[in-house]
């Protein structure tokens, strides 16, 4: 099966995540919030597996609402270059800004997707510098314009802001677009 296809089925995949991802905080409301505690706890090999779940838990609906649309548009931009492109930095996002926070994170339960959305926003910027094609300077201009401001979220000024996710995430996306936009080039130059 081939995961290169329209937008449509990007559309689909990025609408069933936020679906699901608002269904567990509809969930985590009933609970009164004890879902949280399945958020990563750095160095706790006890909340390991919290590398799965983070993403999908957040403090508050402000918190989901803005990580939801940030990670729609980007990851709509993402996913114009396929569908298995956005899956591959999806995960890579995931996984490498969870396991950053679990290394290096401070003492506190890590939870919401914003670590992927930083992920999804440096991939785009670092695959525009190295492919440097109209599309990809396009889409890194507008992902400038309107987040260029996510840089702020570099730096550790409250404490109930997970900046080692955003640190993690945009490491991990940044190291995709570096790999993807090499490889990409080479494609380009054998055909």
């Amino acid at each position: 099966m081939a995961l290169r296809r329209s937008s449509g089925d990007s559309l689909k995949v990025i609408g069933f995540i936020c679906l699901f991802t608002v269904l567990i905080h509809v969930v985590n409301i009933f609970f009164r919030g004890q879902l949280n505690d399945f958020g990563v706890l750095p160095r706790h090999f006890s909340h390991f597996i919290g590398i799965i779940f983070y993403p999908f838990l957040h403090g508050s609906i402000a918190h989901l609402v803005s990580n939801l649309v940030s990670f729609c548009i980007l990851g709509f931009l993402v996913s114009s270059f396929g569908l298995a492109r956005f899956m591959g930095v999806f995960l890579v996002s995931w996984i490498g800004s969870g396991i950053g926070v679990w290394l290096f994170g401070r003492m506190n339960y890590h939870i919401g997707m914003s670590g992927i959305v930083y992920g999804l926003w440096a991939y785009l910027l670092v695959y525009a510098i190295m492919y440097r094609s109209v599309k990809s300077i396009a889409i890194a201009l507008i992902v400038m314009f309107f987040y260029g401001s996510m840089v702020w979220g570099f730096i550790p000024n409250h404490s109930w802001v997970s900046y080692e996710s955003h640190l993690f995430g945009a490491l991990a996306g940044a190291v995709t677009g570096y790999i993807l936009a090499r490889k990409d080039k080479r494609r380009e130059t054998v055909s």
